[in-house]
């Protein structure tokens, strides 16, 4: 279930990007290279999934 009408994230999704960010912030804030592909392909991930149930 989306957490809103605008975003495609659900609740699982947001805890994986909620962690990874804090992991980040263990490190003064600063995302790596690798944290932001790995949000950017959550992100992906859960708009195409809500573009496939749309259609």
């Amino acid at each position: 279930m989306r957490i809103n009408d605008r975003d495609a994230i659900n609740h699982t999704e947001l805890a994986r990007i909620l962690g990874t960010a804090l992991f980040a912030a263990l490190r003064r804030g600063h995302l790596t290279p690798a944290q932001k592909r790995k949000i950017d392909r959550i992100v992906a991930q859960a708009e195409e999934r809500e573009a496939a149930r749309g259609a």
